[in-house]
Formats: C-alpha cells, structure tokens, sequence
C-alpha cells in the first residue's frame, strides 16, 4: 500500500471518530475522561454515587454524638486501663428504639469494636450517655485512633454519627515517678475508713484528715441526732474534682489537698458530706432523696455544715446577696437548682433553712421534710410548695416575701458585701475552666469510677491525671493568682483577673459581674 493512500485511510478513519464524538457530546469538542477509581484501605460499602446534575443533600444524623471522652485524663501510657463515655441525642422528630452505641479502634487492618451498648428509647430531643469503665488496656505505645459509633438500627431512619479521636499512647517508661510508685492504702478513725494513694499529700498528713474527718462526722450527727455511727468510706484523691466533695452512696469523695487550690475549708466540706451521707436515716426514710428536691438537700448540707465552703453567716450574707442585686427567686431556683449559678442557689438554700428553722424549730423543720412527698409527674416547686402549707402554712411567694423583708432591715455587712462578688466570681471562673479544657472535672459530669474496684485491681491513673494543655495550665494559674490576691487582702486585683478569665473563657451571664467587663486588650494579654 503507497504511503498516500496509508494517510488518506488514517485521515478518512480521525474524521469519522470526530464526528461521532460531536454527535454524543454536543457542544464540547472531547469528552470527560473516566474517573480513576480506587481501592479502599478496607472494605466499606459504597453509597449511592450523586447525579452528575443534581446536589445530593446530606442525609441529616439522627443519633448526634454530643460528646466523646476517654479516661484516665491528661496523657496516656502504653498499658492504661482505657473507659469511654459517648453522649448521644436524637436529633430525627421520631423516637427511636433498638439504636447501638460502638467504640471502634481504627487501624491498616480495619477497624476493631473495643466496646458496644445498646441505648434505651430515646425520644425526640432526648440525650443519654454509655459509659465503659476499664474496657480496654493500651498494648503497644504509638498513636491510637479510636472512633464512637452510633447505629440507629431502624429502616428508614436517618443515618447515625461519628467521631474519631487520635491519641498518642507515650511508652510505659515515661511514666512519671509518683505514680509508678503510687498504691491504694488504708486506715481507720474513729468514724470511718480511710482510703489513699501513697506517696500523696494525704499519706503525708493522715493523721490530720482522719482527726478532721471525725470531729465533722461527730458535729453532724450531734445536730441530726443520730445516735448511731453509719458505716462510712472517705476516698481521698489528689485529682480535683468538681468543688472537691462528693458523696456517692455510703463513701465520700473529696480532692486532697483542697484550701490551696480552691476557696474551701475541708472541715466544711466534710461536714457537708457527711450531712448527704445522714439525711435519709435522720429522716427514718431510705427513699427520702426520691422525694426531697435538691434545693432542700443542698440547702440543709450548707446549713448543717455552716456554710457553704467554709464557716458563713448564712443570713447575713443572703442579705448581702439581696442587695448586690443577684437574688434569684425561688420559684425559678427550686427547678433546675443546678444549673443555677452554684454560689448563689446553695447560699440562698443554705439561708432558706436557717429562716425555716428560726420560724418553727428544728423538729418543726423535720416534719417539714418528712412531709415531702412526691406524687408521679409532679415538679420540684409543686413537692416544696405543698409541704411548706401543710407544715408551715405559706406558700412559697408568700414566705420568700416575709424573708426578703426580714433580710432587708438587717444592716449591711461589709465583709460580705465585698467577698460575696468574688467567691462567685472565683467559682464561676473555676468551671468555666473545668468546661473548657478539663471536662472530666466538671460537677455534672465528673468522672467518678467505682474506687472499691480500682483498688483491687490496682487501677491509679484515673484518680491521679489531669489535663496538660498548655493554654489551659496558664487560665489555672492565673485563677490560682486571682485566688491568692483574694485572699491576701487585693480584692481588686483580684476582681480584674477573674473578670478577664470570665471574658476570655466565656462564663455564663452573672449580676455580679455585669457592671466591670475588661477590655479586649486585657483579655489578649491574658491568652498570650
């Protein structure tokens, strides 16, 4: 075949395979190219690929994940003893049922459940929290990818959610010393058994607790008239936790040491603690905290203990509260007492059975509680506002107005007038930290494990760790140094810190801090 006639038949062939390209793809002179498609790391189904022409909107979660926290806190170490918290609400308009909760370790291989659950019934806009305790030990250091998974597990319900973490697992060596050599330990005092990490400021200074720990338990009882001792625990750990003092069934819970670090008095605390730990065998009731709204337990805690964290005069600060404009009226108070500002609905409880007990006597005010009885789907306000007429025969607005004038015609305390601001604001400050950069801490959701089982099993590091942001240990020491000026008689220095701190972290709205903001320079330095 002649050269010619070779190209002429190329040529003649391109013509025809250019026409039949215009005639497929009008208007566009090469068509797209095919996309290159790619393997997987792992095997997944594929969802349903979108129309070249139309937007595929993106399915909306019904199981939303709210939070995801793993414990111990801080850093973690080939060998820890892994739990898991996973916050979950339903976001669809549709209850929804038979919905699972997984906790995935991701890697090259795949991804590997560590842990799963199933959730109750949850209705629409309802929330609810798995929790796994100790599920799982880190074997290798290195980083670690762990995933939550929720799985609405019903046809045609929107898709689930969820979340990865990435964590660096430091090897078991780096451990820091303290609590290598950390161990739980015990003693016994005259009122209770004592448990302790050694090698901590409470195996130093036990004899101390212990002393302290007695003439609170001593105290409480004397005014409950309780003649017999309750068989009781006290957990001393050095992680602070909430305001430092919990009680959790018949053990008490408190952060050592605490006078340097927050605006607390141990001996208050105890005594607090004690009287939570004592209130239902006062009561002769087992059920009695069924029935009695938090602002009772709460307010006869502060009142029998003296104060809220250390000894105060409860009226005569309630007074103070009054006039510094950040009363909050018990019809709101009493519902949803904590998540009210802490200071404020724990003073004005506290106060509120100091003036019951005042106006009838302490028996009076024991029928008072006895009475408390609550019926199904009543709320907290319509429980106390019953007893009070049986027992005291006011209502709520009726008795809160006779107080007020009562507080009113007291002569204005100085000392209270000026702390009241600043314990606040100190405490505000504290959670808004807690919030922020270490959760676990924080008072609704602190975590709290079975201690009886950590100390069988030899389990330190979720008592000991806390966070180790570098940004979140400065907003610490700054609120350290807020607390220092307090205290050291620099009520202004003080104020300016905490106020800063308030604007920087973004504490809720508060009275008493609404008339001194900081300017925006103030808050700059502060977050360099």
């Amino acid at each position: 075949m002649s050269r010619t006639r070779r190209w002429v038949m190329i040529g003649g062939v391109l013509i025809v395979l250019w026409l039949a390209a215009l005639a497929r793809f009008p208007g566009n002179g090469s068509p797209p190219q095919e996309p290159t498609l790619q393997r997987p790391a792992t095997l997944a189904l594929p969802g349903p690929l979108p129309s070249p022409t139309t937007s595929t909107p993106t399915p909306k979660r019904a199981l939303t994940i709210e939070a995801f926290r793993l414990h111990p806190d801080g850093p973690l170490y080939e060998g820890d003893r892994l739990s898991f918290e996973v916050q979950v609400r339903n976001t669809a308009p549709a209850p929804i049922a038979h919905a699972r909760v997984e906790i995935r370790r991701g890697g090259s291989g795949g991804e590997e459940i560590l842990a799963e659950g199933l959730l109750p019934e949850l209705p629409p806009g309802a929330s609810h929290t798995m929790t796994w305790t100790w599920v799982w030990t880190a074997s290798s250091s290195g980083p670690l990818s762990l995933i939550a998974v929720t799985r609405p597990g019903e046809e045609g319900l929107a898709t689930g959610d969820r979340v990865t973490r990435t964590v660096f697992l430091r090897p078991r060596e780096q451990l820091p010393e303290i609590e290598r050599q950390a161990r739980w330990a015990q003693a016994e005092s005259s009122c209770c058994i004592h448990h302790y990490l050694t090698g901590t400021a409470t195996g130093a200074r036990l004899s101390q607790r212990m002393a302290w720990a007695d003439e609170a338990e001593a105290a409480v009882r004397a005014r409950l008239g309780l003649p017999m001792r309750l068989p009781t625990h006290i957990v001393w750990i050095p992680r602070l936790l909430g305001h430092g003092g919990f009680t959790v069934g018949d053990s008490l819970i408190l952060s050592d040491p605490l006078s340097d670090r927050l605006l607390a008095d141990v001996p208050t605390v105890l005594r607090h603690e004690f009287t939570h730990r004592m209130t239902c065998a006062w009561l002769e009731r087992e059920d009695c905290l069924t029935h009695l709204p938090p602002f009772i337990t709460e307010g006869l805690a502060v009142f029998v203990a003296g104060g809220h964290y250390r000894p105060e005069p409860l009226t005569l600060r309630a007074a103070a509260l009054l006039r510094l404009g950040g009363w909050i009226s018990l019809e709101r108070l009493v519902e949803g007492f904590y998540a009210h500002p802490h200071e404020i609905g724990y003073l004005e409880a506290g106060a509120f059975v100091e003036e019951l007990v005042r106006e009838g006597g302490w028996p009076r005010f024991r029928a008072f509680l006895q009475a408390m009885e609550r019926r199904p789907g009543e709320s907290d306000q319509q429980v106390l506002d019953r007893a009070l007429q049986a027992v005291y025969h006011q209502d709520m607005r009726t008795l809160e107005r006779r107080w007020q004038e009562r507080l009113r015609a007291l002569p204005a305390d100085p000392e209270q007038m000026a702390d009241l601001p600043f314990t606040v604001a100190f405490y505000e400050a504290l959670r808004a930290y807690q919030r922020a950069y270490d959760p676990s801490a924080y008072f609704m959701n602190a975590w709290l494990p079975d201690w009886r089982q950590a100390a069988r099993e030899g389990i330190v590091a979720d008592f000991m760790r806390e966070p180790e942001d570098p940004e979140g240990r400065r907003f610490w020491e700054r609120l350290q140094e807020a607390r220092r000026r307090g205290i050291g008689g620099d009520p202004e220095g003080a104020r300016e810190i905490l106020e800063a701190l308030c604007e920087a972290l973004r504490c809720p709205e508060d009275a008493l801090l609404m008339g001194a903001r900081m300017k925006e320079e103030r808050i700059s330095a502060l977050q360099r």
